[in-house]
């Protein structure tokens, strides 16, 4: 599924480590499409520190992989989206890894005009496990869907942020 007709890139890893790590990124943010967040949680560590940008309902910054499924299930309420990765970048070894990727996402909030956001992860992943995620996107777009949400009577979509 392509939204702006720009082919996504596709890097060749040779080293194991980094074509296993890549796959389970992609299918998770494959299951995340769907509704399904679990396949993502499952890379993150116990201890992981999560930073969205804005400040908005699904903004700000949580510390524990508790905070992270309670934002990844208001994510799946709020703003369903089904996500293209455009490119990844994976460097370092299996005990300092850096990912960054680029994706688009087409976001169909329920009663709200649907739209599409592109964005940046860049994570950090040590033994497999995202220890610090920082997710850059357009907040004006989430800002103006979770606005029309609250206004279409989705009290969530204007509460505080998970922290």
């Amino acid at each position: 599924m392509n939204y702006n007709n720009t082919p996504p890139i596709k890097r060749l890893y040779l080293n194991p480590y980094k074509i296993i790590l890549r796959k389970k990124i992609m299918d998770g943010f494959a299951d995340f499409s769907n509704g399904n967040y679990q396949t993502l949680l499952k890379l993150y560590a116990e201890n992981v520190h999560q930073h969205f940008e804005g400040n908005h309902a699904l903004g700000g910054e949580r510390f524990s992989k508790a905070k992270v499924e309670l934002w990844f299930q208001r994510f799946v309420r709020l703003l369903p989206s089904k996500f293209l990765v455009k490119d990844m970048i994976i460097q370092g070894g299996p005990w300092n890894t850096v990912v960054i990727m680029e994706f688009q996402d087409a976001v169909s909030p329920k009663n709200v005009p649907q739209y599409t956001n592109n964005g940046i992860m860049k994570a950090v992943v040590k033994w497999g496990k995202a220890t610090d995620v920082h997710i850059y996107v357009d907040t004006a777009k989430i800002e103006n869907a979770l606005r029309a949400l609250a206004q279409n009577g989705f009290e969530e979509a204007a509460e505080q942020s998970i922290e």
